[in-house]
């Protein structure tokens, strides 16, 4: 595929399709809380065969992608945010079981027979997808000729200064109550997409214990911080893997503390439960 580069360097189009909903879920922009991630992980959930899935990430990369660039910007088109071929994945049921805590619910009485009528939006720091953060998947895979950007480094500093700036738009325009941010090594990254400088003087750190009567407690770190009277930023761990949200106790505790924090206690006023 050819590709046509613009006088700023980066392909024709990347810019209008980066500083866009580019890499989102969906969901409903209305909805009181927005859920933000880093990247599309593009993991096999269909179980390719190893040289099935390489093959479909070259042609991600060589031509889905640069067709979506090609298109400008993006609007997302999938309302419902719980759809239930999603929950094949652990990140999607153990979000469902934090909004249930959010609602006031037991964790465990989330399954995906409950979840249709749920109102959250779910974006990406991040646009392009890729299966591990290795920086060496820009070069196997010409990426730098598909954007005009020469390294992933370089990718992550334009989206910094060029599409957090954009979500900082999105959020002050359509007001969620509620950010929840997903993975508390990129707390500089949410907070520059929420708000920029002016919200670091007031950020608060919290330990939250999953379950003390355990031998090996599980402890992790929440973040928040007030990012105007409207709109509040949580970050959390990442809710699956070794060192994420991967119990129920760890969920409850977490949904639990993030609605004191947030005021959700007249939940009906909020999410119609």
């Amino acid at each position: 595929m050819a590709y046509t580069i613009d006088k700023s360097g980066l392909v024709e189009n990347f810019k209008e399709w980066a500083c866009s909903f580019s890499g989102c879920d969906g969901g409903d922009l209305k909805s009181p809380v927005w859920l933000c991630g880093i990247e599309w992980g593009y993991s096999n959930a269909d179980g390719l065969t190893d040289e099935a899935y390489q093959e479909d990430m070259r042609i991600e990369y060589s031509q889905r992608l640069p067709e979506q660039i090609a298109k400008g910007a993006y609007e997302p088109t999938n309302l419902v945010y719980f759809e239930e071929e999603r929950w094949k994945f652990p990140y999607i049921r153990n979000v469902a079981k934090l909004y249930g805590a959010l609602k006031g619910m037991k964790v465990e009485e989330v399954d995906r027979t409950k979840t249709g009528d749920w109102k959250i939006f779910h974006m990406n720091l991040y646009p392009i997808a890729f299966n591990n953060e290795s920086d060496e998947l820009w070069d196997t895979y010409r990426l730098a000729e598909v954007t005009g950007l020469e390294s992933k480094q370089i990718y992550r500093t334009w989206c910094l200064l060029r599409r957090f700036p954009w979500i900082a738009e999105q959020v002050r325009e359509h007001k969620p109550k509620l950010v929840i941010g997903t993975g508390v090594g990129y707390l500089t990254d949410f907070i520059v997409c929420c708000g920029g400088s002016g919200i670091v003087d007031n950020i608060h750190k919290e330990t939250i214990v999953g379950d003390p009567d355990k031998k090996q407690t599980s402890t992790r770190t929440m973040y928040w911080t007030k990012v105007s009277d409207e709109i509040t930023l949580v970050v959390i761990p990442f809710p699956s893997g070794r060192f994420g949200l991967n119990s129920n106790a760890l969920l409850q505790k977490f949904g639990d503390r993030i609605r004191e924090i947030e005021g959700f206690s007249h939940c009906q006023d909020i999410f119609g439960c």
